[in-house]
């Protein structure tokens, strides 16, 4: 019995050091495939004739038992479901390998490969011009690419593996994605300085339900901004709806209205007037700044340095307008 014990764990020892039937190179070739949606393109990009490329296609699918493309007569092809899953790991795979070659690869200056970030459009023009500043500086071999989009975008891009990382607030982060708080964004009422209520350390929905409202109308945001009503009771009266973060605190401080935002930094229009915020005691969660990526992302060495350097940027953020 002992020597057969013995047996199965040599077998499944082996098994653990054996390499998978196929090679980084043929991942690059698939990979490149998948970004072209084209076998000719992708060839030509890697400057090897497209029946390798092919021939790489053909040898995964045959090894992983699934299609990885769907063909479309002349228009190239389409990664299938199970493509884009694996096409996600691959990246991954491919990050870590370049990893192992880059010589002192645990200095951070020494650390490479591409991070592609997405930042929630509202605080995105104060993350991302810092987070490139930061990446120059601190990790000069690094390639970042980064994005701006709502939630749903980021959160689709981190499930496609169009994104590796995504700045936003933690509502509804489905089963998959997985997050890393940086800090608090509690919600808070916006108010032009010259309002009467600017002087209140904090309101109520009943402190504002007469006055007139700025609805940000985004997906998500507009039935968080009414819940925060609607759960105590009351309704506000809404008289500007609008679909950027810009013209909400454009219109707020030129006195047209109040709103509420869980990230509000110092606004001044010239000549118009300025917006405060106050927090605003509501029964609704109160979420967090996150950095959200897909369960199947390897998260690279450089990648936790650039959530390191997210981590700094976003603690720093002016949340409140005073």
């Amino acid at each position: 019995m002992t020597s057969n014990v013995q047996d199965l764990n040599t077998r499944s020892g082996d098994n653990a050091l054996r390499a998978p039937d196929f090679s980084l190179r043929q991942l690059s070739y698939f990979l490149a495939a998948a970004q072209y949606q084209s076998v000719q393109q992708a060839a030509a990009a890697l400057h090897v004739s497209a029946p390798a490329v092919s021939a790489a296609i053909a040898h995964l699918e045959a090894t992983l038992g699934v299609a990885l493309f769907r063909r479309r007569h002349a228009r190239g092809v389409i990664l299938t479901e199970e493509g884009s899953a694996f096409a996600v790991q691959c990246r991954g795979i491919l990050q870590n390998a370049r990893e192992m070659v880059s010589v002192g690869a645990l200095d951070r200056h020494a650390l490479s490969g591409q991070v592609r970030v997405g930042c929630l459009t509202t605080f995105a023009p104060l993350v991302i011009p810092a987070l490139l500043r930061e990446v120059k500086g601190k990790l000069p071999r690094a390639r970042l690419t980064w994005a701006e989009g709502h939630h749903e975008y980021l959160i689709e891009s981190l499930r496609t593996g169009t994104l590796d990382l995504a700045v936003l607030y933690d509502f509804e982060i489905p089963s998959g994605i997985q997050s890393v708080t940086l800090r608090d964004a509690p919600l808070q009422a916006v108010l032009p300085a010259s309002h009467a209520l600017a002087a209140n350390a904090s309101l109520s929905p009943a402190d504002l339900t007469t006055e007139p409202f700025i609805l940000l109308d985004l997906p998500r945001t507009r039935e968080y901004m009414l819940t925060a009503f609607s759960s105590h009771g009351v309704l506000p009266r809404i008289t500007e709806t609008v679909h950027s973060f810009s013209m909400l605190l454009g219109l707020v401080a030129a006195g047209h209205g109040f709103s509420l935002l869980n990230f509000c930094p110092p606004y001044m229009v010239p000549g118009l007037g300025r917006v405060v915020s106050r927090p605003f005691q509501a029964m609704v969660r109160q979420p967090s700044i996150v950095v959200a990526y897909s369960y199947r992302y390897h998260y690279p060495r450089v990648a936790a340095a650039i959530v390191e350097c997210l981590s700094a940027i976003v603690d720093e953020l002016p949340m409140q307008a005073d």
